[in-house]
């Protein structure tokens, strides 16, 4: 268990900055793809992240994440659907979770989420961030597909770029490892900036349009099937209940506001916000939790800060600054993911050593890996936990 942090709700310093980036390996790859291959408008994306993080921050106080809904876009991206039956998705989000917070039914939802279950969903989720990790790691960035002559051999900039965004991770770690993040960071834009010298930018003053995208009836029956019925379940698990745990992990009794029902209704008003401007639908994670507090985010100064620069991004760049986003290469990012994935895992060592716990927590983790369905993977694992405790509890009646 962590100890409590003391201090201000809203510390603003390169360490806090340093763990703010720290969620950018989940939410980068995603956001700019969903705006370069789904159509998506980036003024409207990247303001709708940046009111998501400033609402987050000041209902929290603490460095609650913002991140795309990772089902929805990954169907998004494989299915290449068009940015109005992708916002079906944040107006099905915000109906669902609006509606939960609003009813009061968090606790009735709360006996599917037994810690077993939980830590899962959590080692689940580590075993995906390393997989995610993987695919940045070993993709060729657009730009550095040639390789550099070193000692007679050919080396990759994958490989060039993986390792030295490792090395200043774990040099950063051991030295400073509240500004590792930002280091990292560092290490990728310098070596963009060598290899690829400053982007032109044209900075433009714009605002998102209010309903800019006003789904149909059978768009919105599309949204639903494909969209939102994987989503939800997955949501419940990891950004509602999985973030609530680490949350309260981490910080202790300062995050006794941090609870189920708020992050249904956090999660549910800013994806409202987000079907409004025609945005990206985004969640909660505990995986974002971890990042951005394990490399250096404290108080709720990392999501302001995060959502402060969103926002200008949003109304003085918006698509002019996704050459400013490809200064940070995609195998930078993917090192920065596997030691969030890392620590995420390490979040397994306070269960206790049953075999009704350990077989639940790792039949979620087997399960996502055998169907890459986090969703299937705690759903399944919870049904078998509360069977199992009801063959227990019927045993003990019969002695």
């Amino acid at each position: 268990m962590q100890k409590q942090m003391t201090g201000n709700s809203f510390v603003f310093s390169l360490a806090e900055f340093s763990g703010a980036l720290a969620d950018m390996g989940v939410m980068l790859p995603l956001v700019l793809a969903l705006i370069s291959l789904n159509g998506m408008d980036a003024t409207a994306a990247f303001f709708g992240i940046g009111l998501a993080y400033i609402v987050t921050a000041l209902i929290y106080r603490l460095p609650i994440p913002v991140q795309p809904l990772k089902s929805v876009s990954a169907l998004a991206l494989a299915l290449g659907l068009s940015p109005v039956i992708i916002i079906t998705g944040a107006v099905w989000n915000a109906i669902a979770f609006l509606g939960l917070g609003f009813l009061g039914i968090d606790q009735w939802v709360h006996r599917f989420f037994p810690k077993p279950v939980v830590r899962g969903i959590q080692l689940g989720l580590a075993y995906l961030l390393f997989k995610s990790a993987w695919g940045l790691v070993s993709k060729t960035p657009q730009g550095w597909e040639s390789a550099v002559p070193l000692a007679q051999i050919s080396v990759s900039w994958n490989l060039i770029l993986s390792l030295g965004a490792a090395l200043a991770l774990i040099f950063l770690i051991k030295w400073k490892k509240d500004y590792a993040s930002l280091g990292v960071f560092g290490f990728g834009v310098f070596a963009s900036t060598l290899h690829f010298g400053l982007p032109d930018l044209t900075l433009n003053v714009a605002l998102p349009r209010m309903l800019p995208l006003i789904p149909t009836a059978d768009q919105l029956w599309q949204g639903l099937i494909l969209l939102a019925l994987p989503q939800i379940p997955l949501s419940l698990g990891n950004s509602v209940y999985a973030t609530a745990d680490a949350a309260r992990q981490y910080f202790n009794e300062k995050a006794n506001h941090v609870t189920e029902r708020r992050l249904m209704l956090t999660m549910g008003f800013n994806d409202l916000v987000a079907s409004l401007i025609g945005g990206i639908p985004v969640c909660h994670g505990c995986g974002g939790l971890t990042a951005h507090y394990r490399l250096g985010a404290r108080s709720g100064g990392a999501p302001l800060m995060l959502g402060g620069i969103f926002l200008a991004l949003a109304i003085f760049g918006g698509q002019t600054v996704m050459s400013v986003f490809r200064l940070i290469p995609f195998p930078v990012l993917g090192i920065l993911l596997a030691y969030v994935g890392w620590q995420h895992f390490l979040l397994i060592r306070d269960l206790e050593h049953t075999a009704q716990n350990w077989t639940t927590a790792l039949l979620v983790l087997a399960l996502a890996i055998w169907t890459g369905n986090l969703a299937i993977g705690f759903i399944s694992a919870a049904v078998l936990y509360h069977v199992w405790g009801w063959v227990i509890s019927r045993q003990s009646l019969m002695r």
